[in-house]
């Protein structure tokens, strides 16, 4: 009951108070002793603080999650935390380190184990492109999850969003005119092309 109440708050704007009910369903979790809950606690409070641009609090947390993920040998658990790890490590300027994320993660997608995150791959794909500079790949893969989140109704979470917009946004304004191109040609492709 924690974690929904930390979420309602967060919405509200009740920062601290959201932070308690986070802080409290993790201590909650752990009393339990199930990883799966605890998994699901500790990156929700990973989420709220990346979500609020502390990336140095979330970190550790996301690597907490990542080794739960993989005591319960689930796929997407495992690729979502790695996913979140590659957020921070672009935001970190660590790209080496985010690279090596999202080669794991396309190992699990490509073992048939992690497809629900093949859209979330695109989008930090798109982010660590930008972050480079690289603004053609960013504006394909942005303009290819754009048009794939329109298709499917799909919705990025507010920490996906801290993390990829403001990427996005400065290699759009880099080369405007190559950008509108290229995300075009993105919206156009199917989910194996991207």
């Amino acid at each position: 009951a924690q974690q929904p109440l930390g979420m309602a708050l967060h919405g509200l704007g009740d920062i601290d108070g959201a932070r308690t009910y986070f802080e409290q369903a993790v201590r909650l979790a752990e009393r339990g002793g199930q990883p799966r809950p605890l998994a699901a606690a500790i990156n929700a409070l990973a989420q709220f603080h990346r979500a609020a641009g502390d990336d140095a609090q979330a970190r550790p947390l996301y690597d907490r999650v990542l080794v739960l993920a993989r005591q319960l040998g689930d796929p997407v658990a495992i690729a979502i935390a790695q996913l979140n790890l590659a957020m921070v490590a672009v935001g970190a300027g660590e790209s080496q380190a985010a690279r090596a994320g999202l080669l794991d993660v396309l190992n699990v997608i490509a073992a048939g184990g992690a497809d629900p995150v093949a859209q979330s791959v695109i989008e930090v794909c798109a982010g660590l492109a930008a972050s480079a500079g690289d603004v053609p790949p960013a504006a394909r893969l942005f303009g290819f999850a754009e048009a794939h989140n329109e298709r499917t109704g799909l919705q990025r979470d507010a920490a996906d969003a801290r993390f990829l917009l403001p990427l996005i946004e400065r290699a759009r304004a880099a080369a405007p005119a190559a950008f509108a191109e290229q995300a075009r040609a993105g919206g156009e492709l199917a989910l194996e092309a991207a």
